[in-house]
């Protein structure tokens, strides 16, 4: 057993993107490659995606979870999660969407040293991917480095909470969750308030991130049953999802070396496999183009008022 089998646990929350799933699933057997897998799976109904979920389990060694209609438990994303934290027998709990993926290898001792921190700490979350270019400029200020522990702290507004305390993407200290008898709440907003009044030391970053949202994702998750005309005509062929380039040695040298320690900005670190991916980065693929956004809302409001 591998240092990194006996600490983390990924838990993939799925519905009916397989190439997503796919891609996600293969790049934490990539980066990660003792985790534990769980994939959490709200009832997809596409037999693509059933078929990914039989591959994870047979090529991948994951663990597949079926929720919704008719389990003991309420599936949806928030019930996935506090099921996943329930199943979970690791201290570490990675939390990843099929839209996203690791992108660099991460080692079993900085897997470890993370873990002594959030135990001396007491802290609950860690947020683990890169940041959308979108929060370079107001975040700036609202963090401060941490060079010793690699990253990057929140410091507390006027209303004297961490500007940082919840993401739906977290590193979750398993153990510090079940004595506080975390329950997932059904909106984000919610979570955050939770976990601020549990754990007011805030959520913070990783100065070196694991991974992060893969651009221009399909608005439908079931192609076979799409009825738009814009999303038919704007999506780019059938080459399956929109992958990330992996950082190589070099790169995560790089990454650890700049200074001062900074935000970790996607787009100063990230390239697409595809060119034409747009940067900034989007990540609905009807909002790569205001022409393809325009038609698509206008086609959706017909649709309702039909």
């Amino acid at each position: 057993m591998s240092e990194t089998d006996s600490l983390l646990t990924v838990a993939i929350m799925s519905y009916n993107r397989p190439d997503y799933l796919r891609n996600c699933v293969d790049s934490v057997h990539r980066h990660l490659p003792g985790a534990r897998i769980l994939v959490m799976d709200d009832a997809s109904d596409d037999p693509v995606q059933q078929a990914e979920l039989r591959r994870a389990e047979n090529e991948r060694g994951a663990r597949v979870v079926i929720g919704g209609a008719g389990s003991d438990w309420h599936g949806g994303l928030y019930g996935n999660m506090q099921r996943a934290l329930e199943l979970c027998e690791t201290p570490l709990l990675l939390y990843l969407q099929d839209d996203s993926q690791i992108v660099r290898d991460v080692s079993g001792a900085e897997i470890a040293a993370l873990g002594d921190h959030l135990r001396q700490t007491g802290g609950a979350f860690l947020y683990p991917f890169f940041l959308k270019a979108k929060k370079k400029r107001p975040w700036a200020r609202r963090f401060v480095p941490d060079p010793v522990h690699r990253l990057m702290q929140p410091l507390r507004g006027a209303d004297g909470v961490a500007h940082l305390t919840y993401a739906d993407i977290a590193l979750a200290h398993v153990p510090v969750l079940r004595a506080a008898e975390w329950r997932f709440q059904r909106s984000e907003p919610r979570n955050e308030q939770n976990a601020a009044a549990l754990f007011p030391q805030g959520m913070a970053i990783l100065a070196d991130p694991w991974g992060f949202y893969c651009p221009e994702v399909p608005v439908f998750r079931h192609r076979a049953r799409t009825r738009s005309w814009v999303h038919r005509w704007a999506t780019r062929g059938t080459s399956g999802a929109n992958r990330l380039r992996a950082l190589d040695g070099a790169a995560v040298a790089r990454l650890r070396a700049r200074a001062p320690l900074d935000l970790p900005i996607a787009e100063d670190w990230l390239t697409a496999e595809d060119p034409r991916i747009k940067r900034p980065f989007v990540f609905d693929e009807m909002k790569r183009n205001k022409l393809i956004w325009l038609a698509f809302t206008l086609e959706q409001r017909l649709r309702r008022r039909g």
